[in-house]
């Protein structure tokens, strides 16, 4: 009787951790050791504010559904580590919105929840959205609002700043004007007009 009740103790403990019912709606919900344990939540994108930057309106999917009266509010994620453009907004709209995805919580508030997104596509690798968003220029880095301690954080922190040095070098989206025409680059752009007009007479 002793080893069923300390079983039975183990695993209301272990169901309270790693709530599988729970289904989150409130970025103040998530448990703090979600957030230092980064534990990925799954859920599906229902529309894109445009508040705090851009917020993804998560139908959040806990581990174990169960039959619910009332799905009209929604988790707000923002993306971590970004700032989002307007061109980034009507991308997310496009691409991310009706999507399911996989958020990893870093830091909530009373109004977000600050995540490492990811959004999955058929027979396809999934987008790693933040990476995604700064490579286009749809989106700019930013520092303070990550915890770089984290090597996990850390390693995203790299990855976008590599992501914002490519957009720069291309001068995509929000590049194109924030940074003035170096002369490697309008070199390049000109061979790239003439390529395009001499390979068609190639292929003909």
């Amino acid at each position: 009787i002793l080893s069923y009740g300390i079983a039975s103790i183990s695993l209301v403990v272990a169901l309270y951790r790693i709530r599988p019912f729970s289904k989150f709606r409130n970025p103040t919900s998530i448990p703090s050791h979600f957030l230092h344990k980064k534990l990925p939540l799954q859920g599906t994108v229902m529309r894109i504010e445009p508040n705090y930057g851009a917020l993804l309106m998560v139908n959040h999917k806990p581990m174990i559904p169960l039959p619910r009266l009332n799905n009209s509010k929604y988790l707000p994620v923002k993306i971590a580590g970004v700032n989002v453009t307007a061109n980034g907004i009507s991308w997310l709209q496009t691409i991310v919105n009706g999507k399911s995805i996989t958020f990893i919580p870093l830091m909530s508030t009373k109004e977000y929840l600050s995540c490492i997104v990811t959004a999955s596509q058929e027979n396809q690798e999934q987008i790693k959205i933040g990476q995604e968003l700064v490579k286009l220029g749809f989106a700019t880095v930013t520092k303070d609002s990550l915890k770089l301690k984290d090597p996990e954080v850390l390693h995203y922190q790299k990855r976008l700043l590599k992501a914002q040095r490519w957009a720069e070098c291309k001068r995509n989206g929000y590049w194109h004007f924030a940074k003035r025409p170096t002369l490697p680059w309008k070199i390049q752009q000109n061979l790239h007009k003439k390529m395009k007009n001499i390979l068609p007479t190639f292929i003909v």
